[in-house]
């Protein structure tokens, strides 16, 4: 980690945005997670604090979320949260369970489910890019 602070404290003269990237299922911090957050702390100087999010995958809203919100450095409290529930990941599972001789009924609600997700994605994306747009103001 000192060796990547190091070469981002060299080359970098500004940091416009951070986001950091969890499992939202996942009810600890992971080790990579930590390590995230680790560098976050170490190059915080270069950041503003405005200019940090987190997207939570796996998770269709914070309802869902098992992340520990209270474990996470100062610097994240109050930072935006976006939800990422991957459609790519839902879509291959659909239709894995639509070939499954097993499963005679409820495609039509896992179809539902899908659509809902992948729309849920596009208007997360929408609001991550609109943030991202807003940092580059600060």
């Amino acid at each position: 980690m000192k060796n990547i602070t190091t070469q981002v404290e060299k080359y970098t003269e500004s940091i416009k945005a951070v986001i950091i990237l969890a499992n939202g299922t996942v009810p600890r911090i992971t080790a990579g997670t930590d390590y995230a957050l680790s560098f976050l702390s170490a190059i915080s100087l270069k950041v503003p604090v405005k200019s940090i999010c987190s997207v939570l995958s796996n998770i269709s809203s914070l309802l869902y979320q098992n992340f520990p919100g209270n474990t996470v450095p100062d610097i994240l409290k109050g930072a935006p949260q976006f939800t990422l529930n991957n459609p790519v990941t839902l879509q291959k599972k659909y239709l894995k369970l639509k070939n499954d001789q097993n499963m005679k009924t409820g495609w039509t609600d896992l179809q539902k489910m899908v659509k809902a997700d992948e729309q849920s994605a596009l208007e997360m994306l929408v609001g991550l890019f609109d943030w991202l747009d807003s940092t580059s103001t600060l």
